[in-house]
């Protein structure tokens, strides 16, 4: 009587999208990383991430730059802005920087420090906002 359901499980649109390349833990990465497909970080980047299929950040990630894709989803620590159409903060997630995005959902735990800017499909190429390129923190 009291069942739960698993057909109501989210998953997201990255489930789908084959990982293309992976960072592990222990390794970083000094510089921008720019491509089509889709990557998974467990390690560190100082530099901007601009993919254009989705990122996947570890829980042991940290990602010192801007990072732009069409999914993002985010376990580990992310410091600099972000531009995407879809974002799933974790709940072991941290985004210190502005967020410019067409749909989200923060996990219970999950925290992001910086503004919010929500766009519409129309004003979105490619998954990515038309009206300002990401920029690196520094």
């Amino acid at each position: 009587m009291f069942q739960k359901n698993t057909s109501r499980e989210k998953k997201t649109n990255l489930d789908n999208i084959a990982i293309n390349t992976v960072i592990d833990e222990g390794m970083l990465i000094k510089g921008d990383i720019l491509g089509e497909g889709a990557i998974r970080i467990d390690g560190k980047i100082e530099g901007n991430i601009d993919l254009k299929e989705g990122i996947i950040l570890g829980e042991k990630s940290e990602i010192r730059g801007a990072v732009k894709s069409n999914i993002i989803v985010v376990h580990g620590k992310l410091y600099g802005n972000i531009q995407c159409r879809y974002l799933y903060i974790k709940s072991t997630g941290l985004i210190d920087g502005d967020i410019e995005v067409e749909a989200f959902e923060v996990e219970l735990g999950g925290q992001y420090n910086g503004t919010l800017k929500m766009t519409t499909p129309a004003s979105m190429t490619n998954g990515v906002a038309k009206s300002k390129k990401a920029e690196a923190v520094v």
